[in-house]
């Protein structure tokens, strides 16, 4: 495996003044928490319930903010967002066209919000599936929403702050992961600011499909917000998990398990299928993970960058 350093990285750079802060909008898998259809216990009332994964981007220097992923849950999602910034956010990056990464941009168009012009960055396959699939090219056609096409591990930032103006103190980068892409590539996230660096990377196959070496990452970052979507085999008896492969929890831990706790430190699991006993704190699963030094994201946490 190779190491992944910033040089492979596409990067945007602007200011550096003013706060950073990363927020946790959502913690879900795609489908959310409780999911429909469900009948276990997991999803019965009194359950833990929970929002799709998404993130916000947040720089006290400024009223406008970014938005990593535009979940189903989104209309509730912005309620979280501190009355000081802007109600919608001005730039949006989605990591692939998986349900719950894409389908909020939907409430950007005339039937809610009409927004004016959102810029939306996408990889390529991302960005066709957008601009030549109802209902998201209506939203390009009515100007709800720009399509910003990027591609991962190239220099990005004559062409973003050109177009999108991004107006951030972070540097913003991407780069792709492997992952069903039916309809279109699978980005994982960078996000550094000069005190901070943090991953986000909410879907990917198993570890050992991807040619770049967790571990090495992990050694260039602070923390780590990465995919968790099961915490075992066992959570969907009598479904082929080979279809829909994630790396298990119990997995990344093995992987990660001879890291000095400071590097342990750095993990935090996300993207938690509604199954995943990581939704109770309470559970042996929880316990486990807490204890081996590992961390669970969850919804209205705060990364100070």
């Amino acid at each position: 495996m190779k190491k992944l350093s910033l040089s492979l990285l596409a990067l945007l750079c602007l200011s550096l003044n003013g706060q950073q802060q990363l927020v946790v909008l959502g913690i879900a898998q795609d489908a959310g928490k409780p999911q429909i259809g469900c009948t276990k216990s997991c999803c019965q009332p009194g359950s833990p319930t929970g929002k799709v994964v998404s993130l916000a981007l947040l720089d006290s220097s400024y009223s406008a903010w970014t938005l990593y992923e535009a979940s189903p849950d989104i209309t509730e999602q912005l309620r979280l967002i501190p009355p000081q910034y802007d109600s919608i956010p001005r730039n949006v990056f989605l990591s692939h066209a998986h349900i719950g990464h894409y389908t909020g941009l939907m409430y950007f168009g005339r039937e809610a919000m009409n927004a004016d012009s959102v810029k939306v960055h996408t990889g390529p396959r991302m960005h066709s599936f957008l601009q030549s699939n109802g209902p998201w090219s209506q939203l390009v056609d009515l100007g709800n929403i720009e399509l910003v096409k990027v591609a991962a591990n190239i220099d990005l930032k004559d062409t973003l702050i050109r177009r999108s103006r991004i107006p951030t103190a972070s540097i913003l980068s991407q780069f792709e992961v492997p992952h069903r892409d039916e309809f279109s590539e699978t980005f994982g996230f960078h996000i550094s600011s000069p005190r901070k660096k943090l991953i986000f990377i909410p879907d990917i196959d198993k570890w050992e499909k991807w040619d770049i070496d967790l571990i090495a990452l992990l050694k260039d970052v602070d923390y780590a917000l990465i995919d968790g979507t099961f915490y075992d085999g066992a959570e969907l008896p009598g479904r082929d998990m080979n279809a829909i492969p994630h790396p298990f929890v119990v997995e990344t831990m093995a992987l990660l398990e001879d890291l000095p706790a400071s590097e342990k430190a750095k993990v935090y699991f996300i993207h938690l299928n509604h199954t995943n006993p990581l939704w109770d704190p309470n559970s042996e699963a929880s316990k486990t993970v807490k204890s081996k030094g590992f961390n669970i994201a969850r919804e209205g946490q705060i990364f100070e960058l």
